[in-house]
C-alpha cells in the first residue's frame, strides 16, 4: 500500500507542470479613462443648466439648480459657476456636471458673475457686491451700494465695475470692495446694463434712455447719447464702433471716440434685452418679434433674420462658426452665422433668458455673449 501511495505521489508531481501551465491569465487593464469635448452651457427658467455638444445639441450633463436661472454660467479653470435667482452660486465639475460646492447669498442673483485667476464677482438684489476666492471656498468680501445689483460686473486692473439700480455706476477695489469712485447722471435711471471697458473708458447703459461713455481713472462723463427708451443691453465695442440695443426697438451704432451715429438706427420692430455679438463685420441681436438679426457692421443693412416662436431676451454667442442662443419658445438654436440657416435647435423645455456660454476645454473664460463682463468685447 505503501508503494502503491508513492507511485501515486510521483505521478502527481510530475503533473503539476501542465496543471500549473493551464491556469487562467486575467488582464490588469483599468478601464478607459472618459474621453471630455467642448460643451455650450444654457440655463432655463426652469431651474436647469444643460451642457450641450456644440455639433449636434445633444445634452451632456444636466444640473438643477432649484430656482430660475437668468444669468450665464461662468466656465472658470476646470469649473462652471451657475447662479440662480434663489441667491445660489454652485461650482461644479464642467466636463461631469458634478456639484464640488455651494455659495449662498441672501438676496435675488440674474447678475452675471464674472471671474479672474482666484475670484468670482457678482451683485445681487440684496444691494451688494460679493467676492468669492474659488481656491478656498470663501466669501472675500462683499460691498454694498445703494439698491440691487441685475448688471454683470466687468474686471479691468485692479477694480470691478458695475451699474446699480440706485442710478450710479460704482468702481470698487478687487481686493477689499472698497469704493475707488462712483458717477450718477442725476437722472434716477437704473443701470441694468452691464458695462464694457476699452482703451481707459467705461461705456454702460442706462434706463433713462442714455448710452454713457466715462473715464475709468474718475468716472467723469465723456459723452451721452439719447435714444428713444431705456437701453438695457449691454454694448459692445467693435471696429471703433458702440453697438447696443434699446427698448425703443432700435439698434445703434455710435463713433466710439465722438458718440455720433455710424449709421441709422435699424428698427427692429420691438423691444430690446438682447445683448449684441460681433463675428467676421457681423453683428447679431435678437427682439421681442422672435427674430434673430444679422446686421453688416459697415453699413447696417440687415443680412438675414431667423424666426422663432418665442421672443429672445438671450444674447447670442459666436464659439466655433456656430451662432448660439435660446428663446422663449423652449428652444436652443444652432445657425449658421452666414446664411441664417438652422444647423440644429434642442428643446430644453423651459423659457430662455440666459445666455450661452462655451466651455473650450482650456479654463478660460472668454467664450461667452457680451451680457458678461468675461466677452471679448
Amino acid at each position: 500500500m505503501q508503494i502503491r501511495f508513492k507511485q501515486v505521489l510521483i505521478v502527481l508531481i510530475a503533473l503539476l507542470p501542465v496543471i500549473s501551465s493551464c491556469k487562467k491569465e486575467f488582464s490588469s487593464d483599468l478601464p478607459l479613462t472618459p474621453t471630455y469635448t467642448p460643451s455650450i452651457l444654457i440655463g432655463s427658467q426652469n431651474g436647469f443648466v444643460y451642457a450641450l455638444d456644440p455639433e449636434t445639441g445633444n445634452k451632456k450633463w444636466e444640473f438643477f439648480a432649484s430656482a430660475k436661472i437668468q444669468s450665464s454660467p461662468l466656465v472658470l479653470k476646470n469649473f462652471v459657476f451657475v447662479t440662480a435667482e434663489n441667491g445660489r452660486i454652485t461650482k461644479l465639475d464642467a466636463k461631469t456636471g458634478k456639484v464640488l460646492t455651494t455659495y449662498f447669498i441672501p438676496g435675488q442673483i440674474t447678475s452675471t458673475p464674472v471671474g479672474d485667476a482666484n475670484n468670482i464677482y457678482v451683485g445681487a438684489g440684496d444691494n451688494n457686491v460679493y467676492s468669492f476666492d474659488i481656491t478656498t471656498d470663501q466669501q472675500q468680501w462683499s460691498a454694498a451700494l445703494g439698491a440691487g445689483v441685475f448688471s454683470s460686473p466687468v474686471l479691468f486692473d485692479t477694480v470691478v465695475i458695475v451699474g446699480c439700480n440706485d442710478g450710479a455706476v460704482y468702481t470698487l477695489d478687487r481686493k477689499n470692495g472698497n469704493t475707488v469712485w462712483s458717477f450718477s447722471p442725476g437722472t434716477g435711471g437704473a443701470f441694468t446694463s452691464s458695462p464694457v471697458v476699452k482703451d481707459s473708458f467705461v461705456y454702460i447703459g442706462s434706463k433713462d434712455n442714455k448710452m454713457y461713455k466715462l473715464s475709468i481713472f474718475d468716472g467723469s462723463k465723456i459723452w451721452e447719447f439719447t435714444t428713444g427708451g431705456p437701453v438695457n443691453t449691454s454694448p459692445i465695442l467693435y471696429g471703433g464702433n458702440c453697438i447696443f440695443g434699446s427698448d425703443d426697438g432700435k439698434l445703434y451704432c455710435l463713433d466710439a471716440i465722438a458718440g455720433l451715429p455710424r449709421w441709422t438706427p435699424i428698427d427692429l420692430h420691438d423691444r430690446i434685452y438682447s445683448s449684441p455679438f460681433a463675428h467676421n463685420q457681423v453683428i447679431y441681436i435678437g427682439s421681442l418679434d422672435f427674430n434673430m438679426y444679422a446686421v453688416d457692421v459697415i453699413d447696417g443693412i440687415i443680412k438675414w433674420r431667423y424666426t422663432t416662436k418665442g421672443i429672445i431676451k438671450s444674447s447670442p454667442l459666436v464659439y466655433k462658426d456656430k451662432l448660439y442662443f435660446g428663446s422663449f419658445d423652449k428652444y436652443f438654436y444652432c445657425l449658421d452665422p452666414e446664411t441664417g440657416n438652422l444647423v440644429w435647435k434642442q428643446n430644453i423645455n423651459g423659457l430662455i433668458e440666459c445666455s450661452p456660454a462655451a466651455d473650450n476645454m482650456d479654463g478660460s473664460s472668454k467664450y461667452t455673449s457680451s451680457i458678461s463682463g468675461n466677452s471679448p468685447y
